[in-house]
């Protein structure tokens, strides 16, 4: 009897399983063939060129969202570090065609890295800022604007004029980000840059201050009548040769009607706090403003997650959520490299996504850990945006690297005298890229959080149909079918671009 009460209760909860409707994904990433692009942000390592020479070679590229042709539609534009840039414009019901050649975009040249959409010149034709890495190791070019000079059949076309605005930077420019700096109508522009290694960025932060590093340091730029001036010193920003800047974001931290920014630095650099002074300079305060940040910054935003009208930061680091990984991987300084990092001017800092939550008194307070966002491993770009349009911004977040830096057994060898030679001395050979080549590479799929309310945030892993893992990096949103719920396009290296349209709106 008691044997068939219990069949009785499985069969009714089965009967009562089928007959429950299968909840659709919020998210569904799209194939190739589906969207018609094919891009892929390709990277081949050589003796010559790879990430013992460059730390920054698996940082991957951009991507950048607008509707380039006044169609009503968004389209795409795709960074490459090694290939060609690229341009798809929206043909409607998510399908995409490459129209580059035609766009007359630049043929290769340069290391390319973030991209940035704005109308620079007010005609109504949104133009295309791409920014280099140049100069180093047989990297040729310079910062690219291309001007939208018309649309002609439906596709528009481009000529590089950044030397005619003063843009055409020539250094390690990570992201540039333009805005009315000044509130006077017209476009600024904040060039964010990043270091690369040397012994000589290893010292009292001190010695670094008000020193401007000519390719290294980030660049805040005056839109003078459509000739951009270079007024970084003058204005006070840092722009020196330990400036790892790996993401920047702005919005009006204190609500007086002036943009401020954001910029995250990897490694021991401080992150910036720049709050306007409404008088063309910016003051950085982040440590009277903020008590502790990521470590290795990477990419960051800022948006109100609470809907208090006050913006919150959140910043990506390396803490990986699968106990495997993390046993792998190196974790926190040392307590002495700790203390000497404080002795030497540099901010208390965890190596852990951080989620800064906007007091409105001038003050943050860190809530990663209560909001449940802080471990989502090798992580780049924070897209903090409203998935499920219920007013509340949730989380996506890109994912992965190819080779990890902080791998133990990486770090091992990297560490060898005998490497370390080789690499000062230009004389890596094919057994060393061998051993490297050897090592795993562990893809990642990319994060969503649903915002539940009071800055507490839910994984929805399970609301993304066929997420599968990558080495994403660039990522950027727009309404690409215009159905009213917000899309997402992903730049991957190694791997064709991913497309997450969303079924919010679907009926």
């Amino acid at each position: 009897m008691r044997c068939k009460s219990i069949f009785s209760w499985v069969l009714m909860l089965v009967v009562v399983a089928c007959g429950k409707p299968t909840q659709q994904p919020l998210l569904q990433v799209l194939t190739a063939e589906q969207t018609g692009i094919h891009f892929a942000n390709n990277l081949t390592a050589t003796n010559a060129f790879n990430m013992f020479k460059y730390m920054y070679f698996y940082n991957g590229a951009g991507v950048g969202v607008g509707d380039f042709n006044n169609d009503g539609l968004q389209d795409v534009f795709f960074a490459s570090n090694q290939s060609q840039n690229s341009l798809y414009l929206n043909k409607g019901n998510f399908t995409f065609e490459d129209v580059t050649a035609a766009a007359n975009i630049p043929v290769k040249s340069g290391w390319s890295t973030g991209v940035s959409v704005v109308d620079i010149n007010n005609d109504g034709l949104l133009d295309i800022y791409v920014c280099k890495v140049s100069g180093y190791e047989g990297l040729t070019g310079t910062n690219e604007l291309l001007i939208c000079k018309g649309i002609k059949n439906g596709i528009p076309t481009y000529v590089n004029e950044a030397e005619a605005y003063g843009l055409n930077f020539k250094g390690f420019s990570t992201q540039a980000a333009f805005f009315d700096m000044d509130v006077d109508g017209d476009i600024d522009m904040y060039l964010l840059n990043h270091a690369v290694h040397h012994n000589g960025t290893f010292a009292q932060r001190s010695s670094f201050e008000n020193a401007i590093h000519p390719t290294s340091g980030d660049k805040l730029y005056r839109n003078d009548a459509g000739r951009y001036t270079d007024i970084t010193q003058a204005a006070g920003i840092n722009s020196t040769a330990i400036g790892y800047g790996l993401g920047i974001a702005i919005n009006d931290v204190n609500n007086d009607g002036y943009p401020d920014i954001y910029v995250g630095n990897d490694f021991h650099e401080n992150d910036y706090l720049y709050i306007n002074q409404k008088n063309g300079t910016f003051k950085e305060v982040l440590n009277e403003q903020i008590q502790h940040t990521s470590q290795f910054s990477m990419g960051v935003d800022m948006a109100d997650l609470n809907n208090d009208a006050q913006p919150e930061i959140i910043s990506m680091d390396m803490l990986p959520d699968d106990p495997y990984i993390l046993k792998r991987s190196l974790g926190e300084d040392a307590y002495d490299i700790f203390q000497v990092k404080l002795k030497h001017g540099y901010n208390h800092q965890y190596a852990r996504n951080n989620l800064q939550l906007n007091r409105g008194n001038g003050k943050f307070s860190e809530v990663g850990l209560y909001a449940g966002i802080y471990a989502t491993d090798w992580s780049w770009a924070p897209l903090l945006v409203d998935l499920n349009n219920d007013g509340l911004k949730d989380i996506f977040i890109t994912n992965g690297i190819p080779k990890r830096l902080n791998d133990i057994d990486y770090v091992n060898y990297i560490s060898n005298e005998e490497v370390q030679a080789k690499i000062r001395t230009n004389t890596i050979g094919e057994k060393d890229m061998a051993v490297i080549n050897n090592y795993p590479e562990i893809k990642l799929p990319n994060k969503v959080y649903l915002n539940q309310g009071n800055v507490q945030f839910t994984d929805a892993a399970i609301s993304v149909a066929d997420n599968i893992p990558t080495f994403s990096n660039g990522a950027a949103y727009a309404d690409f079918d215009n159905d009213g719920d917000i899309d997402i396009i992903v730049n991957n290296i190694n791997d064709k671009a991913s497309c997450y349209r969303n079924t919010c709106n679907d009926t």
